[in-house]
């Protein structure tokens, strides 16, 4: 119904025309590649084929962005540059190479500048130790019966490092604790050297050598160690400063080689696997029908020299690569195609059932939660899941939409909160009619087994197969047997007379029920073709055909919970009114039963709509998805302006 029809679009060009018309893919979303290896079968031209997997604007749109970063600010929203032929590769590598020169300079200087302030700071640390006990950093350094580490680790770290020491010859020692760091002096004896250090590198200690130590401060002393301190830091705020100068000095020009180089760098996503001959690219992939003639023209516009190919093609390629499904429905089914998408998406070709479960789904939910409080209470539960992303945008939706339905029931019912008498029933009360109700969900039952028969026929039918649309069990012959059978059980439990003699009915089921098991026999003989599927045994499709005749029973059956959810909601209901009316007299009782009203009713919306919720897929999944639903689809996954790419640099 909704499952857009795909063309295989081929195009052999010159690489400055594939790479304009691949932006214009890009900007439009509406290219999904086609892998190089599915498309050129033939080992001797596929060996001629070079298909460069690497996207070489990564690093360069890594290098743009960490201007950014060095300047303190987050990347800016990308823009799309239309057309810039000039903007090759070579000219991207130097343009970037020059924009980032400074700052790969000045970075290298930030991190010397900072691994000489935390040794500073070590160096500080240790010397106020040794001075308090009269010791110097040469004393240490000079210890020849132990061998000494000494540096920084987390305080949880250090933690676990004092508790592992108690069972191992090494002795560590906290000298001080300072933003959630733990500075830590530790001694082993020579021959637990090895083992020691292998145990603080376990635990992340950064070892600060003595020796680099002692050189770095032969002559430093006292307050002069904090000077240089101070120093540093100033260099290096001095150094972040002149990022953020250079990012607001050169900013227009930053932003719009950024821009070129994620245009190119989503262009050379949806050429990966291409294929290159010299000069020449070789790209193919799915478009939706309706942007075909939209396409053709921007290849005809930008792309003269480039040869096109546009073919439609069946359920799959020649090498077994499945075409993609694109659903378009209206925006209150676009909802329920996630539903679907749970079970499965259509395979290609295939109907798309969003648009009977969204009505079927919203119709079964009312039946069984109707009431207008707590289907308000539903609808603004989905509504806050939704604000905080607790769940998809399309599954809040369908919570809303089930809300709606739910509303709109409890005021067919007249229930409000359980509450009936609030108002006046606008079509009948579940409690006072449990018959009517019963025989609603049957008949339910009926009318949608027999649309998954008749759904099942139309696609034999576009299929071509004919022997199971004229005398398969899920075909004309088993829904004839599935009707009579229907009226003969409702004449027997209800007393109504049939307008034909029973043994008619009797005589009819024997000859569809002989008609279903010779179904592949009939099909050979009366309409001389054979299925499209595989033909089973003989045993199997004895076995299958009783399944079939025993799955009207019991699908027919699974509708009777539409009735019994019903009641359900209207007890539970009560249940809580009647504890809340229990501890009215005992002390504190009213406010204990508005307490009680409160959670009750929370847990009715939570509970038991989650139940109904979990039972309503199951009739659309079971009950009606198997009689004509396959499933088994891939999606349609277009390269567009957005992309992992664009996350990924920000991370970075």
């Amino acid at each position: 119904m909704a499952v857009v029809k795909m063309l295989a679009l081929t195009l052999a060009g010159p690489k400055e025309e594939t790479e304009v018309v691949a932006r214009q893919m890009v900007l439009r979303g509406g290219f999904q590649p086609i892998p190089l290896d599915l498309l050129v079968s033939d080992r001797k031209m596929r060996a001629r084929v070079g298909t460069p997997t690497d996207n070489p604007y990564d690093t360069l749109l890594t290098k743009v962005a960490s201007v950014w970063h060095a300047a303190g600010e987050t990347l800016p929203e990308p823009s799309p540059i239309l057309s810039d032929r000039s903007f090759t590769l070579e000219k991207a590598c130097c343009m970037v190479e020059a924009a980032v020169r400074k700052l790969d300079l000045w970075e290298r200087r930030k991190r010397e500048l900072v691994e000489s302030v935390e040794e500073l700071e070590a160096a500080k640390v240790l010397l106020d130790t040794l001075h308090a006990v009269s010791h110097s950093l040469e004393d240490l350094a000079m210890m020849r019966h132990m061998a000494v580490f000494f540096g920084r680790i987390s305080e949880e770290n250090g933690k676990r490092l004092l508790e592992t020491s108690e069972d191992v010859p090494f002795l560590p020692i906290p000298l001080r604790v300072q933003g959630g760091d733990m500075w830590v002096l530790c001694f082993a004896i020579p021959g637990y050297r090895d083992g020691a250090a292998k145990l603080l590198e376990s635990v992340n200690f950064k070892v600060f050598p003595l020796a680099q130590m002692i050189e770095r401060l032969r002559s430093a002393e006292g307050n002069r160690v904090d000077r240089l301190i101070a120093n540093r830091r100033r260099a290096v705020g001095g150094l972040e400063k002149a990022a953020r100068n250079f990012l607001f000095d050169h900013r227009q020009e930053l932003v719009a080689l950024f821009n070129q180089i994620y245009t190119m760098q989503r262009v050379y996503d949806l050429c990966k696997g291409r294929g290159e001959i010299g000069d020449m690219y070789l790209l193919s992939g799915w478009i939706p029908e309706d942007i075909r003639e939209e396409v053709l023209s921007v290849i005809a516009a930008e792309a003269p020299k480039t040869a096109v190919f546009v073919e439609e093609t069946a359920h799959s390629l020649a090498s077994g690569f499945r075409v993609p499904t694109l659903l378009r429905n209206l925006p209150f089914v676009r909802s329920f195609q996630e539903i679907v998408a749970i079970y499965s998406l259509p395979s290609y070709g295939e109907m798309d059932p969003s648009f009977l479960v969204a009505l079927s789904f919203c119709a079964m939910f009312g039946f069984m939660f109707g009431d207008v409080g707590h289907g308000l209470l539903l609808a603004l539960g989905g509504h806050f899941l939704m604000k905080r992303r607790a769940v998809t945008k399309a599954i809040g939706a369908v919570i809303k939409t089930a809300g709606a339905s739910s509303v709109l029931f409890g005021f067919l019912y007249g229930s409000v909160f359980g509450m009936e008498g609030i108002l006046p029933p606008l079509w009948f009360s579940p409690m006072e009619h449990m018959d009517r109700l019963l025989k609603l969900s049957l008949g339910a039952g009926v009318g949608f087994v027999t649309l998954g028969m008749l759904l099942n026929m139309v696609a034999r039918y576009r299929e071509g197969d004919f022997g199971r649309l004229l005398f398969d069990g899920q075909g004309l012959a088993g829904l004839v047997f599935y009707w009579s059978a229907a009226l003969m059980a409702f004449s027997a439990f209800s007393g109504t007379p049939l307008p034909f003699p029973k043994w008619i009915g009797g005589t009819l089921l024997l000859v569809l029920l002989f008609v279903i098991f010779l179904r592949d026999v009939l099909a050979r003989t009366l309409l001389k073709r054979r299925s499209t599927e595989v033909e089973e045994s003989p045993v199997v499709h004895v076995f299958e055909v009783l399944h079939g005749l025993l799955s009207f029973l019991s699908n027919t059956a699974s509708f009777v919970r539409l009735a019994a959810f019903a009641l359900n909601h209207v007890g539970l209901s009560l249940a809580v009114f009647m504890l809340a009316d229990m501890v009215h007299n005992v002390p504190g009782g009213p406010i204990l039963k508005v307490l009680l009203l409160f959670l009750g009713n929370l847990l009715i919306v939570g509970l038991e709509g989650l139940i109904v919720f979990i039972q309503t897929l199951r009739l659309e999944y079971y009950e009606f998805f198997s009689k004509f639903y396959r499933g088994g689809g891939s999606p349609f996954r277009p390269v567009g302006w957005t992309g992992r790419d664009l996350s990924r640099s920000k991370a970075r």
